[in-house]
Formats: C-alpha cells, structure tokens, sequence
C-alpha cells in the first residue's frame, strides 16, 4: 500500500514522541548549489545551505549552469557504494548506516546518474526525550546531473548546472517503538522538511548529488560531508 507524505507524517506523530521540528536543518533537498523543501513542496523553508530555489517538479538549480563540468581523472567512471554512515547531531542523538549497491557513474565531462535501483536500507536509530526511534530507509528511482571538481585526489565535488531529482523516492519503515511503515517510495520533493526531521535528519533530501568533500584513491571513493556539515554522512564507493 503506497503512503502518502501526509499520511506518513500522520503515522509517526502518533508516536507522540515530538519529532517534528528536531531536526528541521534538514528540511531542504540539498546544500550549496541546490535547494530547500520550499521549491519541491510549495511550503516555506530552505535547505541547511539556503541555496537557490527549486521548482514543484524536484529539479535543483546550480550556481554555474550548463550542465556540464570538468572533474578529476579519478572520479570518472562507474561506482558501486558499499555503504554510507553517520551520525546524528543537534536536538537528537544517533547513527546510521547501510545503504551499499547504489551505483554512481561519472563521466570525463562531469555528467552524472545516480541509481539506487539496488540500494539496501540504511538502518536509523536516536532518541527523542528517552524513547529509542528506529527504522530503516532506503531510496528508489535515478538522479540526474553534472559535477565539477577541482584536478586533484582530493577536493570539493559539486554540481554543475542543474541536478534532477523527480523520479528520486524514498521508503520508510520504523521499527520502535512501533513497527510500521510510514512511506512507501513517495517522491522526494513530498517527504523532505516534516519527513526528513521525523526521522531524525538520517534521510536525506539530496543523497549524493549535491556539494561534498571527495577523496578518490586506487579504486575507492568516499563522499562526505562539507565543512561545518557533518549529519548527511559518508558514502563510501569501489569502482564496479
């Protein structure tokens, strides 16, 4: 049965454990030169890098435009995940990790596909005024965009012209204190703001895709948060 964001938000404030609003830095589909829940769902708000706006349809914008970057020798090609991982900071307390057989392809120009086709859930857990909250999610569907990069095996990888994130879905299930699931591969732009935060922020409304600090060595890659950012988490990719 396919939930709704509305309906999703309904289920877990019935939980009656305060979650909405504990993590609402992570109310946007993204950072730096993409957008806050504002443009993909006609509400106020913006991404924790208040960037450009987005419209209904989940398209961010970027700051270059084009669509088309330059990137370093070592990010081009195509990328399995074996996992992301990472902490839950602010108001709540927690961790999470999963998320290994996304695929991640880049070309010598930049253009970029994320699939999660394959994905296995990321698994959640923190505490909202001493209830445990877990579950798991996992994303569904294909992101599409361009990136640059500066030339070396280090730097910061961000997207270059717009970064679309229509088809982008995600589905949740929790596991305490109740068992339920709460969304049902509902797009993206319908579940970021309440959605993310009621999870915690483990969710993120721009996975991948979006400003990151890269380290790219012989057949690995790790994505991971810029400077000051440190709740999105760490992907970490072999060359497939």
């Amino acid at each position: 049965m396919r939930t709704t964001g509305k309906a999703a938000l309904a289920a877990v404030a019935a939980l009656s454990i305060g979650l909405t609003g504990c993590s609402g830095d992570k109310a946007g589909p993204g950072t730096g030169a993409s957008a806050g829940a504002s443009g993909a769902t006609g509400t106020t708000g913006t991404g924790p890098s208040g960037g450009a706006s987005t419209g209904a349809s989940g398209t961010t914008s970027g700051t270059t435009g084009g669509g088309q970057g330059t990137v370093a020798s070592c990010l081009v090609g195509s990328w399995k995940a074996t996992s992301i991982t990472g902490k839950l900071t602010g108001p709540v307390g927690g961790d999470f990790t999963g998320g290994g057989g996304t695929m991640l392809t880049i070309d010598s120009g930049g253009k970029t596909l994320v699939d999660f086709g394959a994905m296995q859930p990321v698994t959640f857990t923190f505490s909202v005024s001493g209830n445990a909250v877990k579950g798991s999610f996992s994303y569904g569907g294909k992101v599409n965009g361009a990136v640059k990069s500066p030339s070396g095996t280090t730097g910061t990888l961000e997207p270059s012209g717009s970064v679309d994130f229509t088809t982008l879905t995600v589905t949740v299930d929790l596991t305490a204190p109740v068992a339920q699931r709460v969304a049902d591969k509902v797009s993206i732009a319908e579940f970021a703001g309440t959605g993310t935060a009621n999870t915690g922020g483990a969710v993120d409304a721009q996975p991948i895709l979006k400003k990151s600090q890269y380290e790219c060595g012989s057949g690995t890659l790790k994505l991971s948060p810029p400077a000051g950012e440190t709740d999105t988490g760490t992907w970490t990719f072999t060359k497939a």
